[in-house]
């Protein structure tokens, strides 16, 4: 069922992908052509042969962003925290799913990972540059969140993926370095936002359609199923007028998904949104119609307070969110990446072997670093 938002609307798995820069990118091995691509899943090694054997660096050499050179190990990693992200919500399935035409779940998902690699490598080189170190109570949670992690970890997977206890804790650091250096890019940030701009209502609506579904797309009734339609519409009105429990009553008629909406201004399509908030707290509108159909509206509330909150602390998160993108571009312009793409085209999210990995739970404060 359609809903009536003005902007485009996405899948669930879409609005989950991580939002992040993509950084100016140099293959340095061209894929091979004609050939299947028996990928194995993250459970399988990939054998080193540009190797690094210190504390954090294990197996090939990745991809380097600038001077930072990520090894398998700790490209692993960030695959390993990907993986239980995702599937934490959407199942082990989830990385088949088709995207776009030729594009999986898992591809995006693996170009975040690229992304999130690059940003945190750059961001932490600029840190130097905003006087960002962590505090004592901060280190202190970067060496606990580790070990818990690190002790979740079964030993074959420590001996396949060469992950070390000083890896982790780096990888942890840079996320809370990261975090800081946002932080102080973004405090200047205008934090001032008006009602007017964040004011948000709710409603609850009847909705009966004017189109039909034909070979899987929406077309409009004829003329004569509309009329029938709108005579029912006005059948409708009158029974909302009457009744006491408009939510009830609508439930019970609506063709949509949903029967409360909660919106700001240029959230809606242009007639339903007029007539909404064109209402005070308890009025019911006319008869309003749409390109989808024919909608009765209840203003449940003509200013809802705690939607309103959360509206202004969304536009003060994208303020920020577009100055550090600004910033971020900026020095992302100096910075050479390069992808050992032999490498990063067999590391895989999905479960492909038959002898499936445990992994470990994630623990502590780690999420995805907060790209623009």
């Amino acid at each position: 069922m359609k809903k009536y938002l003005k902007k485009a609307v996405y899948t669930l798995i879409a609005v989950a992908l991580l939002v992040s820069l993509t950084g100016c990118k140099e293959k340095t091995e061209d894929k091979q052509k004609g050939k299947v691509n028996n990928t194995p899943s993250v459970s399988e090694t990939v054998t080193p042969t540009e190797a690094e054997e210190t504390k954090e660096n294990r197996g090939e050499l990745v991809v380097t962003v600038g001077n930072n050179k990520v090894y398998y190990n700790e490209s692993m990693l960030y695959f390993m925290f990907m993986k239980a992200q995702y599937e934490a919500y959407f199942g082990d399935a989830v990385w088949s799913y088709e995207v776009s035409d030729g594009t999986t779940f898992e591809d995006q998902a693996k170009e975040e990972i690229l992304n999130l690699i690059t940003q945190t490598k750059i961001v932490v080189d600029k840190s130097e540059g905003y006087n960002v170190a962590l505090t004592e109570e901060e280190e202190a949670t970067v060496l606990e969140n580790a070990a818990n992690y690190f002790s979740g970890i079964t030993e074959a997977d420590k001996e396949k993926y060469g992950f070390t206890e000083d890896l982790i804790r780096k990888f942890y650091r840079e996320n809370m370095i990261y975090q800081k250096v946002y932080d102080a890019v973004t405090m200047n940030a205008d934090t001032e936002v008006s009602d007017d701009e964040a004011k948000q209502i709710t409603v609850d609506h009847i909705l009966l359609k004017t189109t039909v579904s034909k070979d899987g797309k929406d077309e409009p009734m004829t003329e004569a199923e509309k009329k029938t339609v709108r005579k029912r519409a006005v059948q409708l009105l009158k029974d909302a007028k009457e009744t006491e429990d408009f939510k009830k009553l609508a439930e019970a008629n609506t063709e949509d998904s949903q029967v409360e909406y909660t919106f700001g201004k240029g959230e809606m399509v242009a007639p339903f949104e007029e007539a909404a908030f064109a209402l005070k707290t308890g009025e019911l509108s006319p008869i309003v119609e749409t390109e989808y159909g024919y909608h009765i509206i209840y203003c449940v509330s003509d200013f809802d307070k705690d939607a309103t909150l959360e509206k202004k602390e969304e536009i003060i998160e994208d303020r920020q969110n577009e100055l550090f993108k600004e910033l971020y571009e900026e020095w992302s312009k100096n910075y050479k990446v390069e992808v050992k793409e032999k490498v990063w085209t067999v590391m895989t999210l999905r479960n492909e072997s038959t002898e499936e990995s445990e992994g470990a739970e994630v623990t502590g404060d780690v999420t995805a670093t907060p790209a623009p």
